[in-house]
């Protein structure tokens, strides 16, 4: 399955024309570019934002289940318990219902639920309230800043329900922490050895450097920038331990480096993780993280402002795109290597689709996972176009030009290269991910 993106946008620089420019655009219409899949056309064909019938038996079912937050002996437990609490449900709803995922939407509602729940079993004596509001309070926890103030509201509401209750204040102390959880600013990075999977591990803890743990985020920008895994660890070589044992051989000899300059956080900037790039095969990891890997990106930029490093502006990753000198380049190299020009045409358009949508420092990081997402969006053109037959034909030796200029040994350019000539991907270069 292609991933989902937002769509190509029109270059205002240089443009296609002529052959290249037929190619490059589909046979039915659609945007330059542009990776299709079932899943988005099925999103797609949702129309207006109507109420998804789901909404109320996924709420119910997790209230129904919040019963095993009472275990949590902690802040961090807590927290834990109900990421995977939603995460349950949201892979169960993309797994079976696959239209309507307006999740945000639905933590909201699940917030209004959870506060009826409160007002339905007040005054009950076997304290049948208290998972619900135990819920509440992991919600401000992993919610975004809107969908946290939106917890806090319904925290609230539930708290004037239950006053005079006794069992109220002997709540434990630090259930308030957990909206309070912050970033400590300390962020580590690590890649695998084509340089398009990323490990982004930052620091957290609740006040007073309660629960202190690290949040890691597994980012692949072979493609579309996405999270592909996340999750909460004790400290930083234990999360480090975790993603090499995801990514494979090729992740192998990475260690964490601290990251002391911001540009190098640009890829949580491009994170696509709003409903509308879901590809329908989110793993649950994923799922369990949805809510909270966004608040702990927003957490961390907070963290990083008060210490004078704002995180780098947003810019643009398809637009104004200088192609000219990548062109230069890798035509020269063809010229040593086969004694004659490519086609200048086919050049331009393999470099537009190399370069549109990718993280400047990862425009020569040809992994086998990348060369299949092109392989996909040139398949993506005019079929039988001269261009678009050349271009994959070419596909190989653009593979390993670039091999070669990031410095990859023989035996991983050769692994990016079998897939440019359509060989199998091995299974270890892009563990974890599902495309």
């Amino acid at each position: 399955m292609s991933p989902v993106s937002r769509g190509r946008k029109s270059k205002k620089g240089k443009t296609t024309s002529g052959l290249r420019g037929a190619a490059r655009h589909h046979a039915d219409g659609a945007q330059v570019g542009q990776p299709r899949s079932a899943f988005a056309a099925l999103q797609a064909l949702l129309g207006s934002r109507e109420r998804p019938a789901w909404f109320d038996s996924s709420s119910k079912a997790v209230l129904d289940q919040a019963g095993v937050l009472m275990a949590a002996q902690g802040p961090r437990e807590l927290e834990q318990a109900t990421a995977e609490l939603l995460g349950a449900e949201l892979h169960r709803v993309l797994n079976e219902e696959r239209k309507g995922m307006w999740f945000d939407w639905w933590f909201e509602e699940l917030a209004e639920a959870a506060t009826a729940r409160i007002r339905e079993q007040v005054g009950s004596r076997d304290g049948s309230w208290e998972p619900a509001w135990r819920l509440l309070h992991g919600l401000t926890s992993i919610g975004s800043p809107a969908l946290q103030s939106l917890a806090g509201r319904a925290l609230e509401c539930a708290k004037k329900e239950l006053r005079g209750e006794a069992a109220l204040r002997q709540q434990p102390g630090w259930l308030r922490q957990l909206a309070r959880i912050t970033a400590t600013g300390e962020v580590s990075e690590m890649r695998d050895a084509y340089g398009a999977r990323i490990a982004l591990i930052a620091g957290f803890s609740y006040p007073g450097g309660v629960d202190r743990s690290v949040f890691l985020f597994d980012i692949d920008a072979c493609g579309v920038v996405t999270i592909v895994h996340a999750g909460v660890f004790d400290d930083v070589q234990e999360a480090a331990s975790a993603w090499r044992a995801l990514v494979g051989d090729t992740a192998q000899g990475a260690r964490p480096e601290r990251i002391e300059t911001t540009e190098r956080l640009l890829c949580l900037v491009h994170c696509d993780s709003e409903e509308d790039v879901l590809r329908g095969t989110e793993s649950r990891a994923v799922l369990d993280n949805w809510f909270r890997a966004r608040r702990r990106i927003h957490d961390l930029a907070e963290a990083l402002r008060k210490r004078g490093m704002s995180l780098p502006a947003a810019r643009s990753l398809y637009h104004n795109l200088d192609t000219d000198p990548m062109a230069k380049a890798f035509t020269g190299w063809y010229v040593q290597r086969h004694g004659s020009e490519p086609d200048p045409e086919v050049v331009d358009a393999l470099v537009e689709e190399w370069m549109e949508g990718a993280l400047p420092d990862t425009w020569h990081a040809a992994s086998p996972h990348r060369v299949a997402v092109q392989l996909a969006l040139i398949s993506d053109w005019v079929p039988d176009d001269p261009i678009t037959i050349a271009a994959k034909a070419l596909l190989p030796e653009w593979v390993r030009w670039h091999g070669e200029q990031a410095g990859l040994p023989e035996h991983l350019i050769d692994r990016a290269v079998a897939v440019a000539a359509g060989g199998a991907r091995a299974a270890s270069d892009c563990a974890g991910l599902r495309v």
